[in-house]
């Protein structure tokens, strides 16, 4: 493993280096593993109950944090108006990923008709049907499978058992066997996205469910038929899109998000853990709860709710 400087690290992390700048740091760890001449991550105030023995590294944390640990005899840290942004770079440098080769592993199927990109990475198990296309760089993972329908732009990540292009819920009550609508529309997976584990991305009834680039999808998230997903949106575990619903750029869904068919959440909305949304959210709005509002008009609901409940023990 590398070994760095506090100043060159903060260099790389984008941050201000601060006491013994000249120190060299051998790794990274928690900050309640710490142990030698390792960096670790301050992220909150309550977390400086680990700074209680002696540290012989450096801390990385906000300003206000890192002044904090050099006062509790940390010899070092790294100031960062972003600590989490500066905690990937800092990732990088000490455990640096391998350039990626194209392979396919013996036991994935690849059929005949599938377009890959001879820098594409195909797990154990894997399947990626006649018709998919997978753009350059990207990684499917172990047990996926890539539909014939779908298009993978480059360097996404498809993680182990997701399924990319499988049929929606397309089924219409119609006496005792509802009718099945068959799908024929296809998934569309732009640059730089990231699919978890088990997820699942269904291709349209007609036309194309969209996933656009940068969006991080967590694991077991299920985007139905026709939704689109903008750029850089990210979508916490267990999360569901039903059918055309469309999510603006840069918004956040936290985990075991529902939002109804047809809905739109507008570009930078937050929708907070386990809400359920039956309606529209603006552009920018942070909404909570069953159905969805917002978040503070939920707050003052559930404190009335609490209120009456203690009037009545």
């Amino acid at each position: 493993m590398p070994s760095f400087t506090v100043s060159s690290l903060a260099e790389l992390a984008g941050g201000t280096a601060l006491g013994e700048t000249d120190r060299v740091i051998d790794g990274i760890s928690a900050l309640k593993d710490r142990a030698g001449y390792l960096i670790s991550p301050l992220l909150r105030k309550s977390m400086a109950i680990h700074l209680t023995a002696p540290l012989a590294g450096a801390v990385l944390a906000t300003a206000e944090l890192a002044v904090l640990a050099l006062g509790k005899g940390v010899p070092a840290a790294i100031a960062h108006t972003e600590p989490l942004i500066g905690l990937a770079w800092l990732i990088d440098a000490f455990h640096p990923e391998a350039p990626q080769a194209g392979s396919v592993h013996a036991s994935a199927v690849v059929e005949q008709g599938a377009r890959l990109h001879p820098t594409v990475r195909v797990g154990a198990n894997a399947v990626i049907e006649a018709g998919a296309e997978v753009g350059e760089g990207t990684w499917i993972g172990p047990g996926a499978v890539i539909c014939g329908c779908a298009v993978v732009g480059r360097f996404v990540r498809v993680g182990p058992n997701a399924v990319i292009g499988h049929e929606g819920f397309g089924f219409v009550p119609s006496g005792p066997i509802p009718t099945r609508i068959r799908h024929v529309g296809n998934v569309v997976i732009e640059d730089f996205v990231d699919i978890g584990a088990c997820a699942c991305v269904d291709r349209g009834t007609l036309g194309s469910t969209v996933i656009r680039a940068g969006a991080k999808i967590d694991n077991l998230v299920q985007i139905g038929h026709n939704a689109e997903v903008g750029r850089g949106v990210l979508i916490a575990a267990q999360s569901g899109l039903a059918g055309s619903t469309r999510i603006g750029d840069g918004a956040m869904l936290g985990g075991q998000v529902g939002v109804a068919d047809h809905r739109h959440v507008g570009k930078g909305a937050r929708v907070t853990g386990q809400s359920g949304v039956t309606g529209d959210v603006g552009d920018g709005e942070t909404v909570a709860g069953t159905p969805a509002m917002e978040r503070v008009r939920w707050l003052r609901a559930i404190a009335r709710l609490v209120r009456q409940g203690r009037s009545h023990d």
